[in-house]
């Protein structure tokens, strides 16, 4: 009888599409760069399967758009992108809020307050970076906290967009008051510990929409010559 199953690694596709996946968040790759597929088998050592497949991969999560007889670009996104892209998260996180409300507990609170923390640190550090991953690890253990598979699953659709524009708002904002996302945090989780479902969702609705038309600012902002592929 067969008690286990082969160990898996990570397939070179997911590697490889991690890899370019943090390059755009981290705005390394910009919109419309061209993802030269000969350039990355050479950076990152791999065949062209691995890159081609991952590249299927990162146009199905919307971050990179193939052209006829083109190639792969770099997604560039639109004001309605964004306003689209904000609607889905606040359905979403207010989905999550339904579901756990009632749910969470002591430890859920601390491990909440310890990204808070943990994001004002990196505010005070200026490790930018670092500040945009707490906080976006602190929506992400909301959702999972729900152990809903499809809202997760439709959580992940959209969270690598949302890192790549807030990556434009911080670019169009460079003396943005990050310390606005701490006081969201704080607010949303009163409204989890008093157990206030609408006080919760109108946080959410109020925190979205404010993020949404900062980060459609910061697109409006963009010289026309950076919002067209170069031909």
């Amino acid at each position: 009888m067969t008690v286990f199953s082969q160990i898996r690694a990570v397939s070179l596709r997911e590697q490889v599409a991690e890899q370019i996946r943090t390059a755009i968040i981290e705005g390394r790759l910009r919109a419309n760069d061209h993802i030269i597929e000969a350039s990355l088998t050479e950076q990152l050592g791999v065949s062209r399967t691995p890159v081609r497949e991952a590249l299927i991969l990162l146009e199905r999560e919307a971050l990179v758009v193939s052209l006829p007889n083109r190639g792969c670009f770099v997604r560039a996104f639109t004001v309605d992108d964004v306003r689209a892209l904000f609607s889905m998260r606040v359905t979403l996180e207010n989905f999550a809020g339904e579901l756990i409300i009632d749910r969470l507990n002591s430890a859920d609170y601390e491990r909440l307050h310890m990204l808070m923390e943990q994001q004002q640190f990196y505010i005070q550090q200026a490790d930018f970076k670092q500040v945009r991953s707490t906080d976006m690890a602190f929506h992400q253990y909301l959702i999972n906290r729900s152990e809903h598979p499809l809202l997760m699953r439709n959580w992940q659709e959209i969270v690598a967009q949302v890192a790549a524009v807030l990556y434009v708002r911080a670019e169009g904002h460079p003396n943005y008051d990050e310390m606005q996302a701490i006081n969201d945090h704080r607010r949303i989780l009163e409204a989890y510990q008093a157990h206030d479902l609408e006080r919760l969702k109108a946080e959410n609705r109020r925190i979205n929409l404010r993020v949404q038309e900062e980060c459609a600012r910061a697109i409006e902002n963009i010289p026309a010559a950076e919002g067209k592929i170069k031909r």
